[in-house]
């Protein structure tokens, strides 16, 4: 079963994921609405701040997608193409990781997160934190992954 767990095969998942989260983000920035039927209904269910009723601006949601964009580069070059950098890939897919950890925990904690406006609230504890959190550590097997 451990045996699909080749750097090739998490980075090719880990990038196209990515890929298909910075698009989405592409798509809000630009003004969608899916998977809801109108701008605070997706307030509520994809950001979940408490009265909001407009998404965050173009350029902060763009800026976002291209986060996404760059980290699912790293997954590609290490996984994909096998770069071993230390400094150039292992380390920015370390920071990776730790940074997806600390976003997919914070969904239990209190803190932010906490207050956030249904449905993203129940989302966020049943879906998006976890996929974050496997995010997280195909970024760390990836770091630590010998090809």
């Amino acid at each position: 079963m451990l045996s699909i767990l080749r750097p090739l095969t998490v980075g090719v998942v880990t990038a196209l994921a990515l890929v298909a989260l910075a698009l989405i983000h592409a798509y809000w920035a630009f003004g969608g609405l899916w998977p809801a039927q109108s701008e605070p209904a997706l307030v509520n269910t994809v950001v979940g701040i408490t009265h909001a009723q407009a998404m965050p601006p173009r350029d902060l949601t763009l800026a976002v997608a291209a986060a996404l964009l760059v980290a699912s580069g790293f997954a590609f070059v290490r996984g994909v193409l096998g770069w071993q950098s230390g400094l150039w890939v292992r380390l920015p897919l370390a920071g990776l990781a730790l940074i997806f950890a600390v976003r997919g925990i914070m969904a239990y904690l209190p803190g932010p997160l906490a207050g956030a406006t249904e449905p993203f609230a129940q989302l966020n504890a049943y879906a998006y934190s976890p996929g974050i959190l496997v995010l997280a550590m195909a970024f760390a097997y990836l770091a630590g992954s010998r090809r």
